[in-house]
């Protein structure tokens, strides 16, 4: 990711890189993998937290409803990635994968 708000400040231009590593996938039910921030080649950084990732696909009212569930290894883990903006960062996510299946149709 790279930001490219002039309006975040010391955050615009900085760059943030990740790393998922994939456990299951089960066709049109549930994805499993764990999330790592990492440097620009893919090596996992030990200071920060990883998240476990289960995305569910769930019949719902004739629709797909998805389910994100994320663990963190400790409540410290969890209030660090909120601290950096998580949850803006994964409300802009859906955002945008709603408004790219509204023109997908």
């Amino acid at each position: 990711m790279k930001c490219e708000d002039k309006a975040q400040g010391d955050f615009y231009g900085m760059e943030s890189w990740g790393k998922a590593i994939y456990k299951a996938i089960a066709t049109n039910e549930q994805i499993e993998y764990t999330d790592y921030f990492s440097d620009s080649e893919g090596n996992v950084s030990a200071d920060m937290p990883s998240t476990d990732v289960i995305l569910q696909f769930v019949e719902f009212e004739g629709k797909t409803k998805l389910i994100n569930q994320a663990t963190y290894a400790s409540a410290e883990a969890l209030q660090q990635v909120l601290d950096m903006g998580m949850e803006e960062g994964i409300t802009e996510t859906w955002d945008r994968l709603e408004g790219h299946l509204q023109n997908a149709q």
